[in-house]
């Protein structure tokens, strides 16, 4: 039984992990619901996407900053979205009317929408939301750093 033990108290440790991490989210066409802060961030884009600074164009966007990582399970049939991402922590937002949700900026918000992974120069983060609705929310957010 000693000599088990170990093994035992391993196979627990996994499970309980197992357990307490939250399922993965999907990418489209399924509809996920995240809350986080909303923050206008400029980026770099063309002609190198380096360094605004230095001469790139800036490209503003808004991004959803959540207050814990979470993971999004990639489709190996999906040419886009076939990688699993993990521990995601700020997601682009692509929307179609910044002026309308520009009142939301610096706020905790819902956002409801569906994910896609990156796939061109001009998307700034691993996934991104497009949205649907975003909503303030009085839940207070801490996002994480």
């Amino acid at each position: 039984m000693r000599k088990e033990l170990p093994m035992i108290l391993l196979i627990l440790a996994f499970a309980a992990q197992a357990l307490a991490a939250p399922p993965c989210l999907k990418y489209e066409p399924e509809i996920v619901e995240l809350k986080g802060q909303v923050k206008r961030v400029v980026f770099p884009g063309p002609p190198n996407y380096e360094s605004v600074k230095d001469g790139d164009q800036p490209e503003p966007y808004y991004v959803l900053f959540l207050s814990k990582g979470v993971c999004v399970q990639g489709d190996t049939k999906d040419e886009i979205n076939s990688e699993t991402e993990k521990d995601i922590k700020s997601m682009q937002l692509m929307i179609s009317d910044y002026k309308k949700y520009r009142p939301l900026l610096g706020k905790n918000v819902t956002v409801k929408g569906q994910l896609m992974h990156s796939h061109t120069g001009h998307h700034h983060t691993n996934v991104l939301v497009q949205v649907e609705s975003m909503t303030a929310t009085n839940t207070p957010v801490e996002p994480s750093r």
